[in-house]
């Protein structure tokens, strides 16, 4: 599918950091931003918490990202939820679970730990259930009664949904899918694909 995009607008203030495209914004909505909100460069992930590609893109490039970019203030990073639930059954139990450790200031701390805990598990098709979520989240500090009334009665479940209507009609079709400065980029890339797009609109 071919997309007509416009600049992304990359202040981050009251009014939402958008890109253009086709009549439809692709903004921040109210996701949690890793990196300084002052960063010239921001990259938009949709992600799936069952994706191999988005484990692989958390495990081998966004540490360098990390180092290279984000905590040197030239990119902020959000990661906006696209389950795949026809073939990941759990991905929309797992997106809501991070938001309800997000409640409770510690989203990127659940969003590390659901990959890494997805990843030594080792499993081809991986398989989670809510006490596995449940039990992560005590593994990193949350009031564990808030997190299990949260998830249990799906309190976020709008919230990623609404991730997911967003990416639908932005044309996002699979996983993980970047918008970086109204850049497209799609899959899981090797890291020079991205440092060259990012060293060009550092420029």
């Amino acid at each position: 599918m071919r997309f007509l995009l416009a600049t992304l607008l990359t202040a981050l203030s009251a009014v939402p950091v958008a890109a253009q495209q086709r009549g439809v914004f692709i903004g921040v909505d109210d996701d949690p931003v890793l990196g300084s909100p002052d960063a010239k460069v921001l990259m938009i992930e949709f992600g799936d918490y069952q994706c191999p590609s988005c484990r692989m893109f958390w495990k081998d490039i966004e540490p360098r990202l990390k180092k290279d970019y984000i905590d040197t203030g030239k990119v902020k990073l959000v990661f906006r939820d696209f389950p795949l639930m026809q073939i990941h059954p759990e991905a929309l139990m797992s997106a809501m679970a991070v938001n309800c450790a997000g409640e409770q200031g510690k989203y990127w701390q659940f969003h590390d730990k659901v990959f890494r805990e997805q990843y030594n598990k080792g499993d081809d098709v991986i398989r989670i259930k809510a006490a596995d979520l449940k039990k992560w989240a005590k593994d990193i500090g949350v009031d564990q009664a808030k997190f299990d009334q949260c998830l249990d009665s799906e309190k976020f479940k709008n919230e990623v949904m609404k991730d997911k209507a967003d990416g639908d009609a932005a044309g996002v079709q699979g996983t993980p899918t970047f918008f970086i400065n109204g850049r497209i980029m799609g899959g899981a890339q090797q890291y020079p694909e991205y440092r060259k797009l990012i060293d060009e609109l550092l420029k």
